[in-house]
């Protein structure tokens, strides 16, 4: 008992190691753990001897596999080619007049200096261009606010019904305003609202080939715009006919009805160092494989219509409206009359896409060479 006493605490530690000891072994023998090492042995057994062993290609796998990689690259190929042929088609090139033979067969790019000096097509180009701008114009079936001289004759077809009235002056320009509005589908001064590269003025000059090159995509993006106005209405006043309405199509019941500026931003320069301005909706920037061509255009229509619209412009070509903004129509257009139903001022800013491959051969050298062009 004294050797006990005196060496208790070894005792007790043996027999808690004891115990422990005869507790594990009970878990050891009834819980499966000697089941589950080996399992888990044999697994990694089998492992071991699957790296080692050599790879066992399956040919059909890999026939399958070539064969999706090459449907892939085909289909590819075939989008890329469908959408340079999209551009291409809905992107004319402008064709000048030379002489009087009309129309000739050589397009305005690219620019042979030589043949533009010798046969005067800098002449031809100006003209050429404005024409093109007139025809887009009519296109629209436009009209335009009275004149003074138009208000001064029905001042004098209604003399006699308001001589005493005192409401002459107001009758007459109200019966003018009406007048015109009747007589087309839109409103648009092309002098303000196209904000032309060209005049006219400006046939005596030889312009460099960077400013044609604006001029040509002035023409295109302007025109893609007129194009998505001119569907708006025909598409609204087709849905009323369709509908039973008889009333004559019209300023008082188009869809688009005024046409008040177009601003296109026809530079292409993203050579290094340049400051570029980006979309924040797209994030888009011209680049090797497509030139970003950004504009802004405001109308004046009722607001239930800025949907059409803006479908009617994206079904076109590869356009993107990245902003919508709506404004009170100003007071002081006054010589306006838009019918009885409200409408805002909506300016729509947007960027189209012209890919590299498309323009990259018809624009100046020092343009092209960003998209990949030798100089």
């Amino acid at each position: 008992m004294r050797f006990v006493r005196e060496n208790l605490f070894y005792v007790i530690l043996a027999a808690v190691v004891a115990v422990g000891g005869g507790a594990a072994t009970f878990y050891y023998f009834n819980s499966g753990i000697a089941e589950t090492l080996q399992s888990r042995k044999q697994v990694s057994d089998q492992l071991r001897d699957l790296a080692r062993q050599e790879l066992k290609v399956d040919p059909n796998a890999v026939e399958v596999m070539e064969k999706r990689i090459a449907d892939l690259t085909r289909a590819n190929g075939d989008d890329l080619k469908a959408c340079l042929l999209f551009n291409r088609r809905n992107l004319p090139v402008l064709k000048l007049r030379i002489g009087t033979t009309g129309l000739s067969d050589a397009n305005a790019f690219p620019v042979d200096e030589k043949r533009y000096r010798e046969q005067g097509l800098y002449i031809s180009f100006v003209k050429q261009y404005v024409t093109t701008l007139d025809h887009m114009v009519d296109g629209l079936t436009p009209t335009t606010l009275p004149t003074p001289e138009e208000v001064r004759i029905e001042r004098d077809n209604l003399a006699e019904k308001f001589k005493e009235s005192g409401q002459l002056e107001e009758k007459a320009l109200q019966s003018a305003k009406l007048r015109n509005a009747r007589q087309g589908l839109i409103y648009i001064d092309p002098k303000t609202a196209l904000n032309p590269v060209f005049t006219l003025a400006d046939q005596a000059t030889s312009p460099a080939q960077e400013k044609l090159w604006e001029a040509q995509v002035n023409l295109w993006l302007t025109d893609e715009i007129v194009r998505a106005i001119a569907a708006t209405n025909r598409q609204w006043i087709a849905e009323q006919q369709a509908q039973g309405v008889e009333q004559k199509p019209s300023v008082l019941n188009s869809a688009v009805k005024h046409l008040e500026s177009i601003k296109i931003t026809a530079a292409m320069t993203a050579f290094p160092g340049v400051q570029r301005s980006v979309s924040r909706l797209t994030q888009r920037e011209t680049c090797a494989q497509y030139a970003v061509v950004p504009y802004t255009f405001i109308v004046v229509m009722p607001t239930r219509h800025i949907g059409r619209l803006a479908c009617a412009l994206e079904t076109q070509n590869y356009h993107t409206v990245t902003n919508i903004g709506l404004s009170v129509v100003p007071q002081a257009k006054e010589g306006y009359y838009y019918g009885i139903e409200p409408v805002m001022r909506v300016q729509v800013d947007g960027e189209m896409l012209l890919l590299a491959d498309w323009i990259r051969n018809l624009m100046p050298a020092s343009l092209a060479v960003q998209f990949g062009k030798a100089k």
